[in-house]
């Protein structure tokens, strides 16, 4: 009698009944026996599918956060900022209602003032000044503060200078800047405005805060993300009063027209190589779940032979499967968990639904190796004995 007929011999006497089935008890006690032996490989199966579930994972996590960083290049470029400019018709209150809107980061009005902010340092080159209201400052302002906070009653104290404005006159957040006609003036932010393609307008600028509650303003600016379909509406219904005369028309432009006038992230997302990582998990984990039972064809068959139910030996080749399948997934899932703690991907995609996409690489696992499992128990037959032993 062959090795696999000694190992399965004991258990059939001991758990078969008269009726010739198998109690469940007798198949869990038999498939807790081959993992401990080694006899199903449990330990080898479960390092091949943390392999492949983990590596599928990084790189569908990977690729989901490559898209998320072209995304905020594109909108920190200033791409995904809009401007409407129409000289003392624009009104602050509008542009400011329209950071309630879906996609609206933040908008603000800007207008332009006669007197230019001369510093004691550089007395021969007056820095150009904007009125700007709270929004206007958070647009520019959220280019340089990476954690969205808001700005306090504090960051309003003072002007805001473009980083190359603060670089002329040797100005940081925080320092009180000596005027030419004599006293100080506070500044209370600094904002990156780098020489990237964007509009030169505020390249040279000071911003001081006013109130919105004005209809005399020049511009409105409008940071979204996703740009809304409406953008054109949204940034003309800021106009307080159209003229009548026909040929005098807002101008509407973006920040920044390098990098395109439309980012499809939604058709990127969606079209990314890496969205057949659960496909490709499941005919991986099919695969395994094959020939893991395969490979054990003469053994099943020597059960059989000795009177053990198919349906008996089905159910403990499931139950070993899922053994050394669901271990392997609790493995990878402490390393999934800490990668999506650490990857900034908001931008596209919210963490709770990364979290189902991702989850679809274990589950195609699971899936796979229980259907590989079964189809090889299922082509496995009594019959076939002596094939399987001719040919082992």
């Amino acid at each position: 009698m062959s090795r696999e007929q000694d190992t399965v011999a004991p258990a059939i006497d001991r758990d078969t009944a008269a009726t010739g089935r198998m109690r469940l008890r007798g198949v869990v006690d038999e498939a807790w026996r081959d993992i401990v032996s080694g006899t199903s490989h449990a330990f080898m199966l479960m390092l091949i599918l943390v392999a492949l579930v983990g590596g599928l994972s990084a790189a569908d996590l990977f690729s989901i956060r490559s898209i998320a960083q072209q995304v905020d290049r594109y909108i920190a470029s200033g791409a995904s900022t809009y401007v409407i400019e129409f000289k003392g018709r624009i009104s602050g209150e509008a542009c400011e209602r329209l950071s309630s809107v879906d996609g609206v980061l933040a908008s603000g009005a800007l207008r332009s003032k006669n007197d230019k902010v001369t510093s004691a340092v550089l007395p021969s080159a007056g820095i150009p000044s904007l009125d700007a209201t709270t929004g206007a400052l958070g647009v520019f302002a959220s280019s340089t503060r990476s954690d969205g906070a808001t700005l306090t009653v504090r960051d309003y104290d003072g002007i805001w200078l473009s980083s190359q404005a603060a670089r002329s006159v040797h100005a940081r957040a925080g320092d009180r800047l000596a005027l030419r006609a004599g006293g100080k003036v506070r500044v209370a932010g600094v904002f990156q405005y780098p020489d990237d393609g964007r509009s030169t307008s505020y390249d040279y600028v000071a911003l001081s805060q006013v109130p919105a509650a004005a209809d005399d303003f020049d511009q409105c600016l409008v940071k979204a993300w996703p740009v809304p379909d409406a953008m054109q509406s949204l940034l003309q219904s800021t106009v307080s009063s159209w003229p009548s005369d026909a040929s005098q028309q807002p101008t509407i432009s973006q920040l920044n027209s390098t990098q395109g006038t439309q980012l499809d992230a939604v058709k990127t997302f969606r079209g990314r190589q890496s969205a057949l990582a659960p496909v490709v998990m499941f005919v991986a984990a099919l695969f395994a779940g094959y020939a893991a039972v395969r490979a054990r064809r003469l053994e099943l068959a020597s059960a059989m032979h000795c009177g053990e139910p198919k349906i008996a030996l089905w159910l403990q080749m499931l139950l070993e499967t899922l053994m050394w399948c669901c271990s392997a997934i609790i493995v990878t899932t402490p390393l999934t968990v800490w990668a999506l703690t650490h990857m900034e991907t908001g931008v596209i995609i919210s963490p709770t639904t990364l979290v189902g996409i991702l989850a679809r690489i274990p589950a195609a696992a699971l899936v796979g190796v229980l259907a590989g499992a079964s189809m090889a128990m299922l082509i496995t037959r009594e019959r076939d004995l002596f094939r399987y032993f001719k040919n082992r």
